[in-house]
């Protein structure tokens, strides 16, 4: 499913996407021809049609579906951190909610893909949050519970996934403030805001590190794995040579019983003659 795909209210994508990832096809093959044998071709086409997500995103996947609350929560703090932003409210709990929100939700995911067989930690998936987060389409294929990839971001930019709140003309000057507080100038909340994006960002950065060990950790498994399977190979080639051997040793064998057994019957016909002589 690409990105441009749109989400479709007939589909049951919680019951394809969810589940372990490895039987991922047979789950969408399976109900695509369940509606192309009822007559639903458009739907089973469409469903046909369907990718396998990664890993990562498979994982978002669980999350999404199995604690919808969670990703709710998410979505809320994320238009939380938008209203305040616009309209001048504290901008730094807004996003010290947000972080904790995705903190929350990662855990879950986390936990959810525990359960369906796989195990990632929920620091590798703080920052695939951070960029579906920066991107309409991916963060609508996860509420929906169907995303394919996690896309390429630098940082969180929850800006461009909702829509800014609309500002009646009777309440677009900014609001007054109360008597006995201090309202923070534009000049203290831009840097409080620049401080949560930096922080965010080396957020990121530390899962980008962690999912860089973790990649070369598989990788050296790999490479463990394929020197194993070489050595097995080589067993089993050196196995079914010594099979080989000892079936030609017992034709060799049997075959020279026999010729003994013939050689004995001949040297007993010459002792009888003899002894007739």
């Amino acid at each position: 499913m690409s990105d441009a795909a749109p989400i479709r209210s007939d589909l049951p994508y919680t019951r394809i996407y969810g589940g372990r990832l490895e039987e991922f096809v047979q789950r969408r093959d399976t109900l695509a021809r369940e509606l192309r044998s009822s007559g639903e071709r458009d739907a089973a086409n469409a469903v046909k049609a369907l990718r396998k997500p990664s890993r990562i995103a498979w994982a978002l996947d669980q999350g999404a579906i199995e604690m919808p609350g969670s990703l709710a929560a998410l979505a809320d703090a994320a238009a939380d951190l938008v209203t305040a932003q616009s309209s001048g409210g504290d901008a730094r709990a807004a996003m010290a909610n947000l972080r904790g929100a995705i903190r929350e939700f990662t855990e879950r995911a986390a936990e959810a893909s525990r359960n369906a067989g796989y195990r990632i930690e929920p620091g590798a998936l703080v920052s695939a949050v951070h960029a579906v987060l920066g991107r309409q389409d991916s963060f609508e294929q996860l509420r929906a519970g169907c995303l394919v990839e996690v896309p390429e971001a630098g940082g969180l930019d929850v800006l461009s996934v909702l829509p800014m709140p609309a500002v009646s003309p009777a309440t677009s000057s900014p609001p007054a403030a109360k008597p006995g507080t201090s309202r923070p100038t534009a000049d203290e909340r831009e840097q409080a805001v620049r401080a949560d994006f930096n922080a965010a960002t080396a957020a990121l950065q530390a899962s980008r590190k962690e999912m860089g060990a973790a990649q070369a950790t598989l990788a050296n498994a790999e490479t463990r794995l394929k020197a194993a399977e070489e050595r097995l190979r080589a067993a089993q080639a050196e196995a079914g040579a010594a099979r080989e051997q000892l079936e030609h040793a017992r034709r060799r064998a049997k075959e020279t019983a026999a010729a003994v057994e013939v050689a004995e019957k001949r040297l007993a016909e010459a002792k009888r003659r003899l002894s007739q002589a």
